[in-house]
């Protein structure tokens, strides 16, 4: 398993905006585990507008590929929701996951 984890801060910090923004990050979520591969992702609040998720992939390739899918309209209007409410995504660290204790406590 390939593990990626972000951290996102909203432009303009309102409950309002955040609202958007948690809409926004679970419908690209559903766009990746549906049509990418991707195998889900988890989203929690910081401070200040601050939001930190990661994502969970079968494989680095798989992740990789995901770039080359054509995105559909909906996510499109997603994104350009997005980029409204948040600044650029910062990946905080990336790989594979080592030993995984959410799932029958197996080491991978």
């Amino acid at each position: 398993m390939y593990c990626v984890a972000y951290k996102f801060t909203l432009l303009s910090d309102s409950l309002a905006n955040r609202r958007k923004f948690i809409a926004c990050w679970s419908g690209i979520t559903e766009f990746f585990k549906n049509d990418c591969g991707a195998l889900g992702s988890r989203l929690h609040g910081g401070t200040g507008g601050v939001f930190y998720a990661y994502a969970q992939w079968p494989s680095k390739e798989i992740k990789e590929a995901a770039g080359e899918i054509v995105p559909s309209e909906d996510f499109v209007k997603l994104r350009m929701t997005w980029a409204k409410l948040c600044g650029p995504s910062e990946i905080i660290f990336e790989g594979r996951v080592i030993e995984d204790r959410f799932a029958d406590n197996e080491t991978l």
